[in-house]
């Protein structure tokens, strides 16, 4: 479901933007200029963010292979706190090793953790909820932190609907 994915990815992180309170600094589409430096941020074409998010978030999160709903969990952290943490999320979830890459292990895991509609359903609540406690522990969290949760609940509830 990755059009479906990154329409509510470029939904969320906006266009362009330069908060000096950001630790991501300039950004565009949710690219950021300290993520990728040598490309020109503020003139970054969407076909541009579209491929750097199918190849550097989608690809190595493996979302193409987890079920409806929670590849939307797991790509919309991803893009908003890193691939580690997304993964290692995860991972946790579903009792493997968390060492931040999806691998055949995660994904087996994944599989028999989530053997039905009800199983998918607990997991993405359980991946909301392991999300919103990372918010809440970060410093930022009082400047950033009403919108960080508006987004994780927005991204559950559409999560929720996907699950087929």
């Amino acid at each position: 479901m990755w059009q479906e994915t990154i329409d509510i990815i470029l939904k969320h992180e906006g266009g362009y933007v330069n908060d000096p309170k950001d630790a991501g600094g300039e950004t565009n589409f949710g690219i950021s200029k300290r993520a990728y430096p040598h490309l020109d941020i503020k003139d970054l074409p969407i076909v541009a963010a579209e491929l750097i998010y199918w190849r550097d978030y989608w690809l190595k999160c493996k979302c193409d292979r987890l079920p409806n709903g929670l590849d939307l969990m797991v790509m919309d952290f991803a893009v908003n706190a890193g691939v580690s943490r997304a993964s290692k999320v995860l991972q946790n979830i579903v009792g493997v090793k968390a060492d931040g890459i999806i691998g055949s292990k995660t994904l087996n895991a994944v599989e028999s953790h989530t053997s039905s509609v009800g199983a998918i359903r607990k997991t993405i609540n359980e991946y909301y909820s392991l999300r919103q406690a990372h918010y809440e522990s970060l410093d930022t969290f009082p400047i950033y932190g009403k919108g960080w949760s508006r987004r994780n609940t927005e991204t559950l509830n559409e999560a929720l609907k996907w699950i087929l």
